[in-house]
């Protein structure tokens, strides 16, 4: 068991500058947190529900719009491109306006893009729709972070950002069994319509219930407001600081694990692989969602409880690689094996948590949006080229009436571990630059 942490204020050479006093009367219990907590992780948990739906709804959207098989990745990728590049006015518009105004407002423009979706009769107007989701979406984790740090002590972040990522992420479990039933009872176009209907429903409530501030800090001096070319100049500072190179490199691939599970590749790999059916195939897919969303309450945990940080980061890291060794030696072999490394895949690679809890206490609070903000386009931009690069590599290996032989998806899943293997040196690399010499 690791050491209880002790409280510090210095990250190696880099000193954390943290503008969120320590008081006793701004409770994270508080109704008004609570509240806001609530519906800001079901907003979370609706745009999480459209990044994992893609493995389900990949064969519905080669059905309904005539796709050609290599089209589909960059159907499912669109959002994913759209949600990087929303990441950076995004944090413009959470540093120059606030988490609330921010989230409502971009949470209407994905209930627009379902709506788009829901109503698309040709592959131009769905690119639009799914582009429009991700989009509105993008402020989800960036709006949060900063919703938090106006209401929750410094020390006290990463547990409440884990606990924030734990409900959130259950919204991808609606993108499983409840998505492959909904689609059967509704279509792909009445799905998208209830998406619509939710998405603004949450967005609303976000704009009435949302405060970015606890009361007990809203009379103090607020944070410096700057122009929108000094957010940009303050960017390129971020991009510039040489201590954050090795983090801005793994930066790619930090959603790149579950997504390319979870996101595209292990429906149809547990199809022409193990043969499983539809339902079946949900079940499996419901494991690895699970994986994903208890990730963060566990590395909170570990992060409450152990010393050093980089422990446990560097353990996470490591842990991904095994797991997608695993799944390329031996997932083949039985679905219960695959389902069980694919899961452990997807747990252990929300380790990034802790990563851009570690990078934002860098930094002053007004500028916690942009840092994020930074990282997420990064991170998603990854997704898209990285599920684009799979599309590639699967085509490579036909089958017969599959997308793919099972070479393929070994050959892919090897590929992950090169990738997951590169982000635990490059964690390395990070620690080594920012401990005193």
């Amino acid at each position: 068991m690791c050491p209880t942490r002790k409280k510090t204020t210095q990250t190696g050479t880099i000193r954390m500058n943290i503008s969120m006093p320590s008081l006793p009367n701004i409770p994270a219990r508080s109704p008004r947190f609570i509240a806001a907590f609530i519906v800001t992780a079901l907003l979370f948990a609706l745009g999480q529900f459209h990044r994992s739906s893609g493995s389900v709804l990949s064969s519905v959207f080669l059905e309904e719009f005539a796709l050609q098989p290599e089209q589909i990745g960059f159907v499912i990728g669109t959002l994913f491109i759209a949600q990087a590049l929303g990441q950076i006015p995004a944090g413009v518009l959470i540093d120059r306006f606030g988490s609330r105004k921010t989230l409502a407002g971009m949470g209407f423009l994905a209930a627009l893009g379902c709506l788009l979706v829901a109503e698309a009769t040709n592959l131009t107007v769905l690119l639009v729709g799914r582009a429009l989701i991700g989009f509105g979406f993008s402020a989800g984790l960036i709006g949060s972070v900063k919703l938090f740090s106006g209401w929750v002590e410094p020390n006290k972040q990463a547990t409440i950002i884990g606990r924030y990522m734990f409900f959130g992420l259950m919204g991808g479990l609606l993108a499983t069994t409840p998505l492959i039933l909904l689609l059967d009872r509704l279509g792909l176009r009445g799905v998208f319509l209830l998406c619509a209907v939710a998405t603004a429903v949450m967005a609303g409530l976000v704009a009435i219930v949302v405060r970015d501030k606890a009361p007990a800090l809203k009379d103090m001096p607020a944070d410096p407001t700057e122009t929108l070319l000094e957010v940009i100049q303050g960017i390129k500072v971020l991009v510039l600081k040489r201590a954050l190179w090795p983090l801005l490199m793994a930066a790619p691939l930090f959603y790149a694990p579950p997504q390319i599970l979870v996101g595209l590749w292990v429906v149809p790999y547990l199809a022409d692989v193990h043969g499983l059916s539809a339902l079946q195939r949900s079940y499996s897919l419901l494991s690895m969602v699970g994986g994903l969303s208890l990730g963060p309450l566990a590395y909170g945990y570990f992060d409450r409880r152990c010393q050093d940080r980089w422990q446990v980061i560097t353990s996470g890291a490591l842990l991904v690689v095994m797991a997608f060794l695993a799944l390329a030696l031996v997932g083949h072999t039985h679905w219960l094996l695959a389902t069980v490394f694919a899961t452990l895949a997807c747990g252990a690679s929300t380790f990034f948590l802790l990563l851009l809890t570690h990078v934002q206490q860098m930094f002053r609070s007004s500028h916690a949006g942009r840092v994020v903000s930074t990282f997420g386009l990064i991170a998603v931009t990854g997704v898209f080229i990285i599920q684009t690069i799979s599309s590639v590599i699967i085509g490579f290996f036909p089958a017969p009436d599959m997308t793919a032989s099972g070479l393929g998806y070994r050959v892919l899943f090897s590929l992950m571990v090169l990738a997951s293997f590169t982000v635990y040196l490059l964690c390395l690399w990070f620690r080594r630059s920012i401990e005193p010499r």
